[in-house]
């Protein structure tokens, strides 16, 4: 079973070829937004995970609020021989709906392994 270690959302993740160490750049859980529908430019979602077992593992991530699903995106992670892996997940325009505290969701197997949340705020 794949479990969570760390989940970020921030506005830049840098990985350092050879190493394997990453930066994380300003984490957040609240955007302003002056009127709706409202553009996010850009931001990253930066997870660590790991399973005892090596290999790809399918995982799925949810944006919803009281009303809709807002996005959902499937990718893969690799957990190395150490048992560990980093997913980056870079978002390019985020559209926001309206005022609402969003819940994401990482899912894997059809369950949820994490649950995390991201205010936005009319101001």
């Amino acid at each position: 079973m794949l479990e969570v270690n760390f989940f970020h959302i921030c506005d830049n993740v840098i990985l350092e070829q050879g190493t394997g160490k990453f930066s994380i750049i300003g984490v957040f859980q609240n955007i302003n937004a002056q009127s709706f529908p409202a553009m996010h430019p850009s931001m990253n979602i930066i997870v660590g995970l790991e399973n005892k077992n090596a290999g790809l593992y399918d995982v799925e991530l949810v944006f919803l609020d009281e009303v809709s699903e807002i996005l959902k995106v499937t990718s893969k992670v690799n957990i190395g021989v150490n048992g560990k892996g980093i997913w980056v997940h870079k978002l390019l325009g985020y559209t926001i709906p309206r005022e609402a505290t969003q819940k994401i969701k990482l899912n894997y197997e059809g369950k949820t392994i994490y649950t995390g949340y991201l205010t936005i705020n009319n101001k």
